[in-house]
């Protein structure tokens, strides 16, 4: 599905950003949804024959919330492929195993979207160094291939 782990862990950063503006979507469709009002009781006399307008947008904003709703199950599913491939299914393998902090790295960066000096900062290199080093655990995980290194260093040693 991906060329290589650069483009997998690209992709997984582009999906923690649209988790987000989803997120902030779906918050303005609930207070768009809060400040809907369908007004009296009271019958209304139209001249002109008129659907049901609060329905029709009701059924939009419903609509607009599913496909936003899969969206970001998408998201969240690709930022659990990574946290597997990273930490393995266990927490105890994947990358992680393999080349240590450097599988945090990726996911400070890639998940959690920090910049590379923030990534640095945090676990106490500069930045240089985290970049190399998570350049170094992007070849590992290309070498290994996804699956072995999901499955730990066991796995990626047979």
């Amino acid at each position: 599905m991906y060329a290589d782990a650069r483009e997998f862990f690209n992709a997984v950063a582009e999906a923690n950003r649209d988790a987000e503006r989803v997120k902030r979507q779906l918050d303005a469709l609930e207070h768009r949804a809060l400040g809907m009002s369908g007004g009296g009781f009271e019958p209304r006399v139209r001249s002109t024959p008129a659907h049901d307008k609060m329905g029709s947008s009701v059924a939009a904003l419903v609509d607009q919330e599913s496909a936003l709703t899969k969206r970001l199950e998408d998201d969240y599913a690709l930022l659990n492929q990574a946290h597997a491939l990273l930490y393995g299914t266990d927490n105890e393998s994947g990358l992680w195993s393999l080349v240590g902090w450097r599988a945090d790295a990726l996911a400070l960066h890639y998940v959690n979207g920090l910049r590379w000096a923030e990534v640095g900062s945090v676990l106490g290199y500069t930045e240089q160094h985290v970049w190399r080093e998570a350049q170094v655990a992007l070849d590992t995980c290309d070498g290994w291939g996804f699956f072995n290194v999901t499955h730990g260093l066991g796995a990626a040693q047979n």
